[in-house]
């Protein structure tokens, strides 16, 4: 029991033990959210911009659609100039156009192929390792996008169920930007927030996918140059096209992994590991990941959220390990991006 003197009454009234330790751990309650206030939800809400910055895209703007005389019709060009639903040839349609075709949509079980976008899936099972492969062409790079949780900007929701939500062909976690306060945010070419990270990758609007450490990051320069993808993640896997053989990360042993790379501007990968025992597979080491894409044949790779968040969906359906971490972004590739959201 407890005693504490009452003022003017002259006597002692005794508060029961359980109520002092309600009391105190009502104080301690009060002290905890107090702190989180100040010291988390406060610093993230203003890290996060509610007033987004668009930047501006350093690549020329996409051609226009043949007129019609180019296409030997007796009609007036100006008639012609509104695009065809799917049918769209950017700055890379000529040179990717044995990838693409001529305006049909060709699609199988584990390819999809229009004017716009060619996808091919790879599944690859080995002894206790299982992962897919995306292979991805665009014509422009609107055509690969990002986009946010359900509800936007803060929300988080299951890679598929994004995926379907915005058209996607195919899709994989994002950097889950959310879940942490540092790193600049960028997302189809709209800069949210540009604190600094140890290790950032920026998919620039002219195609080229870069890898930067802090050392290497000039903030001020790269919203100069307009860049249309930026994640904070990683580590960066290729170093010229070879694979590191040291990573900015102390989560290098086997795990799932979710990861993007590029070939050239307009040719990427993008590649998700299963693990932890997921349909046997144990996942990949930092080093076997750089390994694959360096296979892949690509110069420049980073790796993205991973373990429970790793995810990819195809036609909105996932083909990886239900894993059960819902995620606060997603990277796809949609025929449609004038209906998706950023």
């Amino acid at each position: 029991m407890k005693e504490h003197q009452t003022t003017g009454s002259g006597h002692k009234k005794k508060i029961s033990l359980p109520v002092v330790i309600a009391l105190d751990l009502l104080c301690i309650a009060l002290g905890l959210n107090a702190f989180a206030w100040f010291h988390i939800v406060r610093p993230y809400t203003s890290a996060v911009s509610s007033e987004p910055v668009p930047l501006i895209l350093s690549t020329p703007a996409p051609s226009a659609p043949p007129s019609a005389e180019q296409n030997g019709a007796d009609a007036p060009a100006e008639e012609t100039q509104e695009l065809p639903q799917r049918v769209y040839t950017g700055p890379w349609g000529e040179k990717f156009a044995d990838q693409l075709t001529d305006g049909e949509v060709i699609q199988t079980e584990d390819s999809y192929r229009s004017a716009n976008i060619s996808v091919t899936l790879t599944h690859v099972e080995e002894p206790e390792l299982v992962y897919t492969i995306a292979e991805v062409y665009v014509s422009d790079i609107r055509f690969l996008r990002t986009a946010f949780g359900p509800k936007g900007v803060g929300t988080s929701g299951m890679t598929n169920e994004m995926a379907a939500q915005h058209k996607a062909v195919v899709a994989i976690s994002g950097d889950h930007f959310h879940a942490r306060l540092e790193g600049p945010v960028i997302r189809n070419g709209v800069l949210y927030r540009e604190t600094r990270a140890q290790d950032v990758c920026v998919l620039m609007s002219d195609g080229r996918l870069l890898t930067l450490d802090d050392s290497e990051l000039d903030l001020e320069a790269l919203k100069e140059a307009g860049p249309w993808q930026l994640w904070s993640f990683g580590p960066g896997l290729l170093e010229d096209g070879k694979a590191k053989e040291e990573f900015n990360s102390t989560v290098t042993r086997k795990n799932p992994r979710s990861a993007i790379g590029c070939v050239e501007p307009g040719h990427y990968f993008l590649v998700q590991v299963d693990g932890r025992g997921a349909y046997g597979s144990k996942g990949m080491t930092m080093q076997e990941l750089a390994g694959l894409f360096e296979s892949l044949g690509c110069e420049s790779a980073y790796n993205l959220d991973g373990g429970a968040s790793a995810g990819m969906a195809w036609n909105g359906e996932l083909v990886s390990y239900p894993y059960g971490r819902p995620v606060s972004d997603i990277i796809y590739v949609t025929d449609f991006p004038e209906e998706a959201e950023g």
